[in-house]
């Protein structure tokens, strides 16, 4: 990042490349973002009388503009890492200088220089404008929250943004629903997932046990064998559909998260820094997920048992009552 280094004008703090900064349109003064909202103006505003321009005080670092679309490379770059043009034939400029291509002082950057992960990563945005609107969050912003797997997303994004809802498969979803959605700390589908895993495979599991449990139900278990051997096979091919719509639109429900989960951190006004921390993955859910899943399969076999035995304490009551 450009600024790193340089103090903020309104809280004197230095600017780190993890904040979320700003820039005046007019004098080119950076500020937090925070701090611009909290003064509600440029804090070099004598520099707009003046007609100057805001100088960085930094030593000045070398780099190249692409002369498509401005934006800074390196010195070793022969290609722009944002559009791809040619950039055999373009002279290196100083970052502090703010001169354009044909030495006009008045140029300024088309688009925000990066930081230094950015620009060392030229596939991060895969040619995207950091800045571009993705329905509510920018380009920028939906990569911070997604985190790992970044290349991946961020094209189905951009598509769904312009489609609307469109399948788009994710195996990984398909194969482990509960587990894709607890890494992604998507809890409500992770649970629903887990809970309709559970449902669904609960007759077949059903009919493996032959011993481990109380008499009478083993017996009403094989009793009902040949219904609990179709409910069984409804209740996979339910789990079969079930997998498969999760794995079709998966992308789109973690697609809609992001940008939901994204517009609730800037109506709070938390700080851009937490957009990472907030989002990525965590493994660690998957684990927790598998727990729950445990958790709720003991609840449903439980249920299932007291059911049963007031079914039948109801069942000899009414006999009872006939004698």
């Amino acid at each position: 990042m450009r600024y790193v280094g340089e103090k903020c004008p309104v809280c004197d703090n230095i600017f780190t490349a993890e904040d979320d900064i700003v820039v005046c349109p007019e004098c080119g003064t950076p500020h937090h973002r925070e701090c611009y909202q909290i003064e509600n103006r440029c804090a070099n505003e004598e520099f707009h009388v003046r007609g100057e321009k805001w100088e960085s005080k930094g030593k000045p670092s070398r780099y190249k503009v692409c002369h498509v679309c401005s934006f800074p490379n390196r010195l070793t770059d022969n290609a722009c890492q944002r559009c791809g043009a040619e950039l055999t034939s373009i002279h290196e400029q100083s970052e502090s200088s703010n001169t354009g291509m044909n030495g006009d002082k008045s140029w300024r950057d088309t688009f925000p220089m990066p930081d230094a992960e950015d620009l060392m990563n030229p596939i991060k945005f895969l040619g995207l404008d950091p800045d571009e609107d993705m329905g509510g969050a920018t380009v920028k912003e939906m990569s911070d929250f997604v985190g790992p797997s970044t290349i991946y997303y961020i094209p189905r994004f951009k598509k769904m943004k312009e489609e609307g809802v469109r399948p788009s498969f994710n195996l990984f979803c398909l194969l482990f629903p509960s587990l894709f959605f607890a890494n992604r700390k998507m809890w409500g589908w992770a649970i629903l997932a887990a809970a309709l895993g559970i449902i669904f495979n609960l007759p077949a599991n059903l009919l493996m046990y032959d011993k481990g449990l109380p008499s009478d139900i083993l017996s009403f278990l094989k009793s009902n064998k040949q219904t609990l051997e179709l409910m069984s096979e409804i209740f996979i091919m339910a789990d079969i559909v079930v997998r498969v719509l999760f794995g079709l639109f998966s992308n789109w429900f973690y697609y809609r998260f992001s940008l939901n989960s994204l517009k609730k951190i800037k109506k709070s006004r938390r700080p851009a820094t937490e957009i990472k921390n907030i989002g990525g993955v965590k493994p660690l859910n998957m684990v927790l997920i598998t727990l729950i899943k445990y958790c709720i399969g003991g609840f449903a076999v439980m249920t299932l048992y007291m059911g049963y035995e007031m079914l039948m304490t109801v069942r000899d009551f009414s006999d009872l009552c006939i004698r």
